[in-house]
């Protein structure tokens, strides 16, 4: 079995570690733990800074997402051999970049992290899961971190 992992923000890699580790892998499953690093492009905001000062948040975000997949990488390795594990990072657009992936490499299921953002913020920055929930050719398993304060209180 082949298992893609996309993760951005540490909050959603951990909560999707958690996951593979809390279940049961074939002894072959092989993972990839890839991050997408959108480029701060013409029509964003920021764009609008001088060319140093883009390139310097550009390095930032590189390193942020190197963290964040050695972090998970750390983290599924108690129970799957790092031989069975791949890294990437890559630039780009993160729906184009991860169907990319999926298309080379033809996992059997993907996981990811859903920020859970609701109207005007999904229609203007989109909702990367939802698209891939809707089109990609494995099976999607989207993964949302425990909320401070949303977890259910036991009965004494």
């Amino acid at each position: 079995m082949k298992v893609l992992i996309s993760i951005d923000e540490s909050e959603y890699a951990a909560a999707i570690a958690q996951f593979v580790v809390d279940h049961q892998w074939d002894k072959d499953t092989e993972f990839t733990v890839m991050s997408v690093v959108e480029p701060l492009k013409v029509g964003n905001v920021m764009a609008v800074l001088p060319g140093p000062i883009l390139d310097e948040m550009m390095e930032k975000r590189q390193e942020n997402a190197q963290q964040v997949v050695e972090d998970t990488v750390r983290s599924i390795s108690k129970i799957v051999s790092r031989d069975k594990i791949r890294k990437q990072i890559i630039e780009g657009s993160p729906t184009e970049e991860i169907m990319k992936e999926i298309t080379i490499s033809k996992p059997d299921m993907l996981l990811i992290g859903s920020h859970g953002r609701h109207g005007l913020d999904r229609i203007i920055l989109g909702s990367v899961s939802l698209f891939l929930v809707s089109h990609a050719p494995c099976s999607v398993i989207v993964i949302k971190p425990k909320r401070a304060g949303g977890e259910k209180k036991q009965a004494a």
